[in-house]
């Protein structure tokens, strides 16, 4: 974390420009991975003892661009944690001003544009046991906020001889610069225990890197000229320098070749090819791979299980050791962001605020559980007694506690499904009869709508009086036949069924419209 000035007071420098905008690192990346021996790898590590930490970290970077399978456990690391969902909680017994501030700095954080790679490049301090990036600042209205974030290479720092738990800004002095308060956003993280230069996992991991690169070595020498002859050459006494040396050249190309001269009096034999296998090879660098994933996620069958040797069990029981590892990576992370993000947020924009009342950055590292299993073994539970807090309960299946303005779900009873389905019932009757009415009985609709408006007092006198001329025509049948004949005269396009129909509406409206006239007179 960055201190404050010898005085106490808060250095404000770092508002104006990073630390590192006057001192450019001039000296480039070296690769102490070509060409290393056990005996150079002992050097590099004593001198980042010693607090020179330039070469380790730079062995720390070859290490993972040149192996691949240490490169893809590392970023499961860092891949596990940048994909949580995080948020800024209140202190505990939080009053609702401090729900507020914590729902603010949350808004002040997610703002921060590329927050996911800033959380990727802190987690490179898995492998070197730190990682530090530079903070640019930006005044939003009356807040001071993030701009931006610029991530230094771990071999630009040092920590002084007498001091190997502090790490410094290695701005070519002998012990370094301390960091600017505001300046930096530091992420420290114990992989092991130990002073700076030895927690990351790049000093465990050193050794098993070393040593497969001697088998992938050996594996590539022998691949060269597996398959191809043995040649030997053979000179007659006296040759000269020359003529062994043109002998010498013929030998080692006539094999890919397939031809080439010699002098005269030498020759060339061809034993048999050369033979051989590469398992002993590979199956120590199987080995070296196998001890890398146990160092980096804790076990093999995360990346190796090849369902011979490996059970589901198994492959459970490593899944969870790499979520505690997780759990433990996104913990300290978090540590990192309260002890200098948020408390440069507040710091800045809320200094009457005292630090024990800080929000705090927090990641989700619950474990959901099951709905299903849940909804079938809680109810038995609470039926018998058994006291289970609702937090609880909501916080092992993921469901926040919703406040007072927030629509929840409410469990249905037997009485409102009844009656939820009555209404259905009833919806679908009325639109099923809706439908027939509409399609099959388009002449009662029409009727009925006449009725309305009669009883509305709305049905012209044109529609009046055509129901009086068809009532008093009627009036001289006496059969059904006889009605029939009466319609059919008055429309002679209905069929007989459709003038049945016709009669039948004619008869009800009259009946209808007696009723409700003797009703009218009675009002």
């Amino acid at each position: 974390m960055a201190k404050k000035d010898k005085k106490g007071k808060d250095n404000r420098a770092a508002l104006d420009a990073p630390q590192t905008a006057d001192i450019g690192w001039i000296n480039q990346q070296e690769h102490p991975a070509l060409g290393l021996t056990p005996k150079r790898l002992a050097q590099l590590l004593i001198a980042a003892e010693s607090g020179d930490l330039t070469a380790q970290a730079d062995l720390g970077a070859d290490m993972e661009e040149r192996d691949g399978h240490l490169y893809s456990e590392l970023d499961k690391r860092k891949q596990a944690v940048k994909c949580l969902e995080w948020s800024v909680i209140p202190p505990k017994n939080a009053s609702t001003e401090e729900k507020k501030l914590a729902a603010e700095v949350q808004e002040w954080i997610d703002d921060i544009e590329d927050l996911e790679t800033v959380i990727f490049d802190a987690l490179d301090a898995i492998g070197h046991g730190y990682s530090c990036q530079t903070i640019e600042w930006q005044r939003v209205g009356n807040l001071i906020l993030p701009a931006s974030f610029e991530h230094r290479l771990a071999r630009e720092f040092k920590t002084p001889l007498n001091q190997p738990g502090e790490l410094r800004w290695n701005d070519n002095s002998v012990d370094g610069a301390e960091f600017w308060d505001y300046g930096w956003l530091n992420h420290f993280h114990k992989a092991k225990s130990g002073y700076i230069s030895r927690s990351g996992l790049h000093r465990v991991l050193c050794y098993p890197y070393l040593f497969k690169n001697y088998g992938v070595k050996d594996i590539l020498q022998f691949l060269e000229v597996y398959g191809l002859p043995i040649r030997v050459g053979s000179y007659p006494a006296g040759a000269t320098k020359e003529e062994k040396w043109t002998l010498l050249k013929a030998v080692l190309s006539i094999g890919r070749d397939a031809g080439g001269i010699i002098p005269q009096g030498m020759k060339i034999d061809f034993q048999n090819a050369a033979s051989g296998d590469t398992d002993n090879h590979m199956g120590f660098i199987k080995y070296c791979d196998q001890t890398e994933s146990k160092i980096i996620v804790g076990g093999t069958l995360l990346s190796q299980a090849d369902g011979k040797t490996s059970t589901h069990a198994q492959s459970k029981t490593h899944e969870h050791g790499f979520k505690t590892i997780t759990k433990s990576d996104a913990k300290q992370l978090a540590r990192s962001f309260n002890d200098s993000l948020i408390d440069y947020l507040m710091r800045l924009n809320r200094p009457h605020i005292t630090k024990d009342r800080y929000p705090k950055f927090k990641f989700d590292t619950n474990d959901i559980e099951d709905i299903a299993t849940f909804s079938k073994s809680l109810p038995p539970l609470v039926d018998v007694g058994l006291q289970i807090p609702v937090a609880w309960a909501q916080e092992k299946l993921g469901i926040p506690i919703p406040d007072k303005n927030t629509a929840v779900l409410a469990r249905t009873t037997q009485q409102s499904i009844a009656a939820n389905n009555q209404r259905f019932t009833g919806f679908r009757l009325a639109a099923l009869s809706q439908q027939l009415q509409t399609e099959l009985f388009q002449d009662q609709v029409a009727l009925d709508e006449a009725i309305r408006q009669l009883d509305a007092g709305q049905l012209n006198a044109q529609a009046q009086a055509m129901i009086q001329f068809v009532l008093k025509q009627l009036e001289a049948a006496t059969t059904i036949d006889d009605a029939l004949g009466i319609i059919a005269n008055i429309s002679p396009d209905k069929s007989a069924d459709q003038m049945q129909d016709m009669l039948a509406s004619l008869l009800f409206a009259a009946e209808a419209w007696g009723a409700i006239s003797a009703q009218s007179e009675l009002r």
